[in-house]
């Protein structure tokens, strides 16, 4: 009798326990199609499916330079319905002094390189499409997987910002390119000085140059005082306002050359520098490699060393790149130092082109936009950035995925110090003033910073730098309406 009770104890423990189970499963079930549709209703998103002809124009920095043509593979394995033309057989000098007239007459690829200082212009001539309608859901396919992009965060925020006209994305970057400093440490011995280190400031920089040239060089520092890069460092350099808002309803902005931290920054280039007689005679794009063994210190983007390359390689002396140097700030400020590295940006855009009516439905324009604007944002995808880049460490990637990888930085020397080219880039503004400022006041401004700097410190008695910057800032304001 006992035994039949505990037998029947137990059969009715199981069964509670099996009727328990089927429960908890039909609730995670029921759970399961009441909180995840998207897992089990909607269709994993798949590429569009796009096909044409669209012709690719970009530079070479090689004779074995593949780079194109390994961004264009990783783009048609995903759209393999789409032909691409591979224009790619000018060099850099080449591509970009040949570029305006290429744009004008047409004979430019469907999607091309073009670099930030340009793009504001193109856009009001109608050259190139405005990408932002583009910009929502994208996504990138990788081994039947997807993720989407973001070019805002994607992207370097000085890159992002530098492909911007009027808030609007015009091109997709693709090569970072801000300011550092090549050292001569040959030079820096002679004259009894160290490596600077991360944290250098202008003070530090203008020490260097007084001992350099007490060493024997008349002119120790290389730099172009009238790019953007370089003068708004120093007119950023105190903590001024530059651009400064008037209406935070609108984002009304005007130019504040006048600020006293502003106009401080640019005095101090002017008098401690340049009038001192301490700026070398020729920019760095105008100087030839051979030449650095005759200064201490020149202040460079990646971009000057396609030039340099074999005088870098062979050089008879010893030379590193440091950091942008920055300027001290207040002793009171949590962060002792104002940091702002100045960065142009290179990256493809899509030629507006026409099309003839009888040609082309209005579904065959949509298509072929389509085609042609893929192509484009496909660079934001980080395998199609690396390929793009190439190998030989010509390009810093925009795209902060691909930037991390070690790929590129064994250019022009391995074993230099080339992560000074992204590596603060939290501190970096975009140094193409059309970024900042529509294109007419863009123009109105550009050389006449530098050519205060200079007429200011060619008579600093008797030109009053204060009067030339409102002078300029007066204009400026004036046609940026």
């Amino acid at each position: 009798m006992k035994s039949r009770i505990v037998r029947n104890i137990c059969l009715f423990l199981a069964l509670a326990l099996l009727v328990s189970m089927f429960a908890a499963c039909g609730k995670k079930k029921s759970d399961e199609e009441d909180s995840g549709p998207d897992v089990y209703r909607t269709p994993k998103p798949s590429p569009k499916e796009l096909g044409g002809i669209v012709t690719l124009s970009t530079y070479r920095t090689a004779q074995n330079d593949t780079s194109a043509f390994m961004f264009i593979q990783e783009y048609v394995m995903q759209y393999p319905g789409v032909e691409i033309n591979n224009d790619n057989e000018l060099s850099y000098e080449e591509y970009f002094a040949t570029l305006d007239q290429r744009v004008e007459d047409g004979s430019i690829g469907d999607v091309f390189l073009v670099d930030s200082d340009r793009l504001a212009k193109y856009v009001e001539k109608g050259y190139v499409m405005d990408l932002s309608p583009y910009l929502t859901g994208l996504v990138e396919y990788t081994s039947g997987n997807f993720r989407k992009l973001y070019p805002d965060s994607d992207l370097f925020d000085a890159a992002y910002k530098d492909a911007l006209y009027e808030n609007r994305l015009y091109m997709i970057p693709t090569e970072y390119e801000n300011k550092a400093v090549l050292v001569n440490l040959d030079v820096f011995e002679k004259a009894g000085l160290t490596v600077p280190s991360d944290k250098w400031t202008w003070d530090d920089v203008l020490e260097c140059v007084k001992a350099i040239r007490e060493a024997g060089i008349e002119k120790p520092i290389a730099l172009d005082y009238t790019d953007f890069s370089v003068w708004g460092a120093f007119a950023l350099g105190g903590g001024g306002d530059l651009f400064k808002t008037i209406d935070p309803k609108t984002g009304a902005t005007t130019l504040n050359l006048t600020d006293p931290k502003v106009s401080a920054g640019l005095k101090m280039f002017s008098e401690e520098f340049l009038a001192a007689g301490y700026v070398y005679d020729k920019t760095p794009a105008e100087m030839k490699g051979e030449e650095l063994k005759n200064i201490g210190i020149a202040v460079i983007s990646h971009a000057d060393l396609q030039n340099w390359q074999e005088a870098l390689r062979d050089a008879e002396f010893s030379w590193e790149f440091a950091h942008f140097p920055r300027f001290k700030a207040d002793e009171d400020l949590k962060d002792p130092y104002y940091f702002n590295i100045g960065v142009k940006t290179i990256g493809l855009a899509v030629r507006v082109r026409d099309y003839d009516p009888e040609d082309y439905s209005e579904s065959d324009i949509l298509m072929e936009d389509e085609i042609r604007v893929q192509l484009a944002l496909y660079a934001l995808v980080p395998e199609a950035a690396v390929a793009l880049a190439g190998t030989t460490g010509f390009r810093v990637p925009a795209l902060m995925s691909a930037n991390s990888r070690r790929f590129w930085r064994e250019y022009p020397v391995a074993g230099k110090n080339t992560s000074v080219f992204s590596l603060y880039n939290k501190y970096d503004y975009p140094a193409t003033l059309p970024a900042h400022m529509l294109i007419d006041a863009a123009l109105e401004l550009g050389d006449s910073v530098g050519e205060a700097i200079s007429a200011h410190a060619a008579d600093v008695d008797n030109v009053s730098m204060d009067d030339l910057l409102q002078k300029i800032q007066d204009n400026v304001n004036a046609n940026w309406k």
